[in-house]
């Protein structure tokens, strides 16, 4: 049978909830790569048909494309290829290229299409999770923590009693405690038992008389 008289190639666009949007996929023109597909002709000059669909079940591939064998390539083996993340003109031009060779089953996968390819069962990758520290080491950090906190703590505790001593000896009365002894040996001297030097004086010249 040849080509010409068996089914063409076709292709499944998911176009949906994620596929297709600006939302999941911005900076891409999905209506003008949905329509690059949908002008697709086989070797044959066949239009490929083109069929569009709600979900394809693999979001994170988003835009999803699959591509089913002709008649030809199915009796060859040929099995639909799905291809994620297809956002770039360069890879629609790679499927136009595949299916004018003949598609799967006929056509080697072009090589830029290798690292797209899919498959309906594809699992979204798991983000990498911490490793689990053991109790041992879970406690010794617990204590560190403790042990800083409370460092910090008592650091921060003198820093006020510091403060609160100096702003105590700035705002002290004359004569309050804390005066230096220097002052109080000045004050002693002036104003002492013995008194001042003109009471002294004055107490010498009426013995004379």
């Amino acid at each position: 049978m040849n080509a010409i008289d068996g089914a063409p190639c076709r292709l499944t666009v998911c176009r949906g909830c994620c596929c297709g949007t600006k939302k999941k996929v911005p900076g891409v023109d999905h209506k003008a790569q949905l329509a690059r597909l949908s002008a697709i002709d086989d070797h044959s000059a066949r239009r490929v048909p083109v069929r569009t669909s709600k979900c394809l079940g693999i979001c994170f591939q988003a835009n999803v494309v699959v591509v089913q064998p002709s008649q030809e390539g199915r009796a060859a083996g040929g099995r639909p290829v799905w291809l994620g993340q297809m956002t770039e003109d360069k890879l629609l031009d790679a499927v136009d290229d595949w299916i004018f060779d003949g598609g799967p089953g006929i056509a080697p996968l072009p090589a830029v299409l290798e690292e797209h390819v899919t498959s309906k069962d594809a699992k979204k990758p798991k983000k990498n999770k911490k490793p689990k520290q053991s109790k041992a080491a879970k406690k010794e950090r617990k204590k560190a923590k403790e042990k800083s906190a409370k460092k910090e703590k008592k650091a921060r505790k003198k820093a006020r009693k510091k403060e609160t001593e100096a702003l105590r000896s700035r705002t002290a009365p004359p004569g309050a405690p804390g005066k230096n002894k220097s002052d109080k040996a000045k004050g002693a001297g002036k104003g002492g038992k013995g008194g001042s030097g003109k009471d002294r004086t004055r107490k010498d010249e009426s013995g004379k008389s």
